[in-house]
Protein backbone atom coordinates (compact mmCIF):
# COMPACT_ATOMS: atom_id res chain seq x y z
CA UNK A 1 0.00 0.00 0.00
CA UNK A 2 1.29 3.44 -0.89
CA UNK A 3 1.72 6.08 1.75
CA UNK A 4 2.32 9.79 1.51
CA UNK A 5 3.58 12.49 3.85
CA UNK A 6 2.73 16.18 3.63
CA UNK A 7 5.94 18.12 3.13
CA UNK A 8 5.06 21.73 2.31
CA UNK A 9 2.19 24.15 1.85
CA UNK A 10 1.12 27.72 1.14
CA UNK A 11 -2.16 28.93 2.65
CA UNK A 12 -4.26 31.76 1.30
CA UNK A 13 -7.21 32.89 3.44
CA UNK A 14 -10.26 34.82 2.32
CA UNK A 15 -13.98 35.21 2.75
CA UNK A 16 -16.57 35.56 0.02
CA UNK A 17 -19.92 36.68 1.38
CA UNK A 18 -22.89 35.92 -0.82
CA UNK A 19 -20.82 34.69 -3.78
CA UNK A 20 -20.22 37.22 -6.54
CA UNK A 21 -23.12 39.60 -5.79
CA UNK A 22 -26.88 39.67 -6.06
CA UNK A 23 -28.67 38.19 -9.02
CA UNK A 24 -31.70 40.15 -10.17
CA UNK A 25 -34.99 39.07 -11.61
CA UNK A 26 -37.78 41.08 -13.25
CA UNK A 27 -41.31 41.95 -12.19
CA UNK A 28 -43.92 43.05 -14.75
CA UNK A 29 -46.73 45.28 -13.58
CA UNK A 30 -49.28 45.93 -16.39
CA UNK A 31 -50.99 49.26 -16.35
CA UNK A 32 -48.26 51.14 -14.47
CA UNK A 33 -48.73 54.92 -14.83
CA UNK A 34 -45.58 56.95 -15.42
CA UNK A 35 -45.16 60.49 -14.11
CA UNK A 36 -44.20 63.04 -16.76
CA UNK A 37 -40.46 63.32 -17.01
CA UNK A 38 -39.84 60.25 -14.83
CA UNK A 39 -37.59 57.53 -16.17
CA UNK A 40 -38.63 53.88 -15.95
CA UNK A 41 -37.58 50.61 -17.57
CA UNK A 42 -39.23 49.88 -20.90
CA UNK A 43 -42.39 47.79 -20.72
CA UNK A 44 -42.86 48.36 -17.00
CA UNK A 45 -40.09 45.91 -16.07
CA UNK A 46 -38.47 46.43 -12.66
CA UNK A 47 -35.66 44.57 -10.85
CA UNK A 48 -36.90 42.16 -8.19
CA UNK A 49 -35.68 42.63 -4.65
CA UNK A 50 -32.83 40.25 -3.77
CA UNK A 51 -33.52 37.44 -1.33
CA UNK A 52 -32.01 37.95 2.13
CA UNK A 53 -29.03 35.86 3.18
CA UNK A 54 -30.18 32.75 5.01
CA UNK A 55 -29.75 32.51 8.76
CA UNK A 56 -28.36 29.02 9.44
CA UNK A 57 -30.17 26.78 11.89
CA UNK A 58 -27.62 25.33 14.36
CA UNK A 59 -27.24 21.56 14.26
CA UNK A 60 -27.40 19.62 17.52
CA UNK A 61 -25.33 16.76 16.07
CA UNK A 62 -22.23 16.24 18.28
CA UNK A 63 -18.97 17.30 16.66
CA UNK A 64 -16.81 14.72 14.90
CA UNK A 65 -13.59 14.46 16.93
CA UNK A 66 -10.18 13.09 16.04
CA UNK A 67 -10.20 10.89 19.16
CA UNK A 68 -13.12 8.81 17.89
CA UNK A 69 -11.63 8.17 14.44
CA UNK A 70 -9.94 4.97 13.36
CA UNK A 71 -9.37 4.12 9.73
CA UNK A 72 -9.51 1.14 7.42
CA UNK A 73 -8.55 0.65 3.79
CA UNK A 74 -11.16 0.23 1.06
CA UNK A 75 -10.43 -0.97 -2.47
CA UNK A 76 -12.98 -0.24 -5.18
CA UNK A 77 -13.46 0.25 -8.92
CA UNK A 78 -14.91 3.25 -10.73
CA UNK A 79 -15.59 3.85 -14.40
CA UNK A 80 -13.86 6.98 -15.66
CA UNK A 81 -14.66 8.40 -19.08
CA UNK A 82 -11.92 6.40 -20.81
CA UNK A 83 -11.19 3.38 -18.58
CA UNK A 84 -11.96 1.38 -15.46
CA UNK A 85 -9.88 2.53 -12.49
CA UNK A 86 -9.17 0.45 -9.38
CA UNK A 87 -8.36 2.57 -6.34
CA UNK A 88 -7.67 2.29 -2.62
CA UNK A 89 -8.12 4.78 0.21
CA UNK A 90 -8.22 4.94 4.02
CA UNK A 91 -11.53 6.22 5.45
CA UNK A 92 -13.07 6.14 8.94
CA UNK A 93 -14.30 2.77 10.17
CA UNK A 94 -18.06 2.46 10.01
CA UNK A 95 -18.45 4.78 7.02
CA UNK A 96 -20.31 2.86 4.32
CA UNK A 97 -19.38 2.78 0.64
CA UNK A 98 -22.18 3.90 -1.67
CA UNK A 99 -22.37 4.22 -5.46
CA UNK A 100 -24.63 6.02 -7.90
CA UNK A 101 -25.15 4.71 -11.46
CA UNK A 102 -25.45 8.31 -12.63
CA UNK A 103 -21.91 9.05 -11.37
CA UNK A 104 -19.87 5.97 -12.35
CA UNK A 105 -16.50 7.72 -11.90
CA UNK A 106 -16.97 8.20 -8.15
CA UNK A 107 -17.87 6.49 -4.89
CA UNK A 108 -18.92 7.91 -1.53
CA UNK A 109 -18.30 6.82 2.04
CA UNK A 110 -21.03 8.03 4.44
CA UNK A 111 -21.04 8.06 8.22
CA UNK A 112 -23.93 6.30 10.04
CA UNK A 113 -25.77 9.62 10.48
CA UNK A 114 -25.26 10.56 6.81
CA UNK A 115 -24.08 13.96 8.01
CA UNK A 116 -20.48 13.46 6.89
CA UNK A 117 -19.01 11.84 3.85
CA UNK A 118 -15.99 11.32 1.62
CA UNK A 119 -16.45 11.41 -2.15
CA UNK A 120 -13.65 9.98 -4.31
CA UNK A 121 -13.59 10.54 -8.08
CA UNK A 122 -11.10 9.30 -10.66
CA UNK A 123 -10.18 11.93 -13.26
CA UNK A 124 -9.23 10.16 -16.48
CA UNK A 125 -8.03 11.40 -18.82
CA UNK A 126 -6.65 14.26 -16.70
CA UNK A 127 -6.67 17.77 -18.11
CA UNK A 128 -5.86 20.29 -15.35
CA UNK A 129 -3.30 20.56 -12.59
CA UNK A 130 -4.55 20.41 -8.99
CA UNK A 131 -4.12 24.18 -8.66
CA UNK A 132 -5.98 24.87 -11.91
CA UNK A 133 -8.79 22.55 -10.79
CA UNK A 134 -9.12 24.44 -7.51
CA UNK A 135 -9.14 27.83 -9.21
CA UNK A 136 -11.81 26.66 -11.64
CA UNK A 137 -14.07 25.41 -8.85
CA UNK A 138 -13.81 28.71 -6.97
CA UNK A 139 -15.00 30.58 -10.07
CA UNK A 140 -17.79 28.05 -10.66
CA UNK A 141 -18.97 28.28 -7.05
CA UNK A 142 -19.10 32.06 -7.10
CA UNK A 143 -21.15 31.94 -10.30
CA UNK A 144 -23.50 29.10 -9.34
CA UNK A 145 -24.25 29.65 -5.65
CA UNK A 146 -27.19 31.94 -4.96
CA UNK A 147 -26.23 34.93 -2.77
CA UNK A 148 -28.65 33.83 -0.05
CA UNK A 149 -26.63 30.61 0.40
CA UNK A 150 -23.85 32.73 1.94
CA UNK A 151 -20.88 31.05 0.25
CA UNK A 152 -17.68 31.65 2.24
CA UNK A 153 -14.24 30.61 1.05
CA UNK A 154 -12.35 29.59 4.19
CA UNK A 155 -8.95 28.63 2.77
CA UNK A 156 -7.06 27.60 -0.35
CA UNK A 157 -3.79 25.65 -0.18
CA UNK A 158 -1.27 24.27 -2.65
CA UNK A 159 0.98 21.56 -1.24
CA UNK A 160 3.18 18.65 -2.19
CA UNK A 161 3.05 15.17 -0.71
CA UNK A 162 5.65 12.46 -0.86
CA UNK A 163 4.57 9.02 -2.06
CA UNK A 164 7.05 6.19 -2.60
CA UNK A 165 9.92 8.66 -2.73
CA UNK A 166 8.29 10.97 -5.28
CA UNK A 167 6.60 14.34 -4.81
CA UNK A 168 3.15 14.93 -6.21
CA UNK A 169 1.01 18.07 -6.18
CA UNK A 170 -2.06 18.53 -3.99
CA UNK A 171 -4.46 21.49 -3.94
CA UNK A 172 -7.19 21.96 -1.33
CA UNK A 173 -10.20 24.27 -1.07
CA UNK A 174 -12.31 24.69 2.07
CA UNK A 175 -15.61 26.55 2.01
CA UNK A 176 -18.95 26.77 3.80
CA UNK A 177 -22.44 27.51 2.53
CA UNK A 178 -26.12 27.10 3.48
CA UNK A 179 -27.81 24.88 0.87
CA UNK A 180 -30.96 24.37 2.95
CA UNK A 181 -31.19 25.33 6.63
CA UNK A 182 -27.88 24.20 8.13
CA UNK A 183 -24.44 25.54 7.21
CA UNK A 184 -22.26 22.87 5.59
CA UNK A 185 -18.46 22.58 5.81
CA UNK A 186 -16.83 21.32 2.61
CA UNK A 187 -13.24 20.33 1.81
CA UNK A 188 -12.34 19.61 -1.82
CA UNK A 189 -8.91 18.20 -2.68
CA UNK A 190 -7.20 17.36 -5.98
CA UNK A 191 -4.21 15.02 -6.16
CA UNK A 192 -1.73 14.42 -8.97
CA UNK A 193 -1.47 10.75 -8.08
CA UNK A 194 0.00 9.39 -11.33
CA UNK A 195 3.75 8.79 -11.24
CA UNK A 196 5.64 11.48 -13.15
CA UNK A 197 2.49 13.50 -14.00
CA UNK A 198 1.55 16.93 -12.62
CA UNK A 199 -2.12 16.73 -13.67
CA UNK A 200 -4.89 15.99 -11.17
CA UNK A 201 -6.01 12.36 -11.37
CA UNK A 202 -8.09 12.21 -8.16
CA UNK A 203 -10.71 14.60 -6.81
CA UNK A 204 -12.03 14.16 -3.27
CA UNK A 205 -14.61 16.08 -1.27
CA UNK A 206 -15.04 15.68 2.48
CA UNK A 207 -18.21 17.19 3.91
CA UNK A 208 -19.77 17.73 7.30
CA UNK A 209 -20.79 20.44 9.74
CA UNK A 210 -18.75 23.44 10.91
CA UNK A 211 -18.24 21.85 14.33
CA UNK A 212 -16.62 18.87 12.56
CA UNK A 213 -13.68 20.93 11.23
CA UNK A 214 -10.99 19.26 13.36
CA UNK A 215 -12.28 15.75 12.70
CA UNK A 216 -12.69 16.38 8.98
CA UNK A 217 -9.11 17.68 8.84
CA UNK A 218 -7.96 14.29 10.14
CA UNK A 219 -10.11 12.52 7.55
CA UNK A 220 -8.58 14.73 4.85
CA UNK A 221 -5.03 14.01 6.00
CA UNK A 222 -5.58 10.25 6.01
CA UNK A 223 -7.43 10.23 2.68
CA UNK A 224 -4.84 12.41 0.94
CA UNK A 225 -2.02 10.35 2.39
CA UNK A 226 -3.46 7.03 1.28
CA UNK A 227 -5.42 7.47 -1.96
CA UNK A 228 -3.85 5.75 -4.96
CA UNK A 229 -4.56 3.55 -7.93
CA UNK A 230 -3.97 -0.14 -7.36
CA UNK A 231 -4.02 -1.33 -10.97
Amino acid sequence: MKTAVLVSGVVLLGVVGGAAGYETGVLTEPGTTLTAGAAAPLGGVYPAAPLPVKTPVPSDVPALTTAELTFRQHTFQVQASDRTVEMAIQVPRGWQLTTNPKSPAEVKFLDPLKERGVRVEAISPPGLSPKESRQKLVVDLEKSQAPENDLRIVSQTDDQIEADGELRAVSTLIYTYIPNKTRRYVIVCWVAAARGDDLATVEMSITGLPQDAAGLASVLQEATRSVHETG
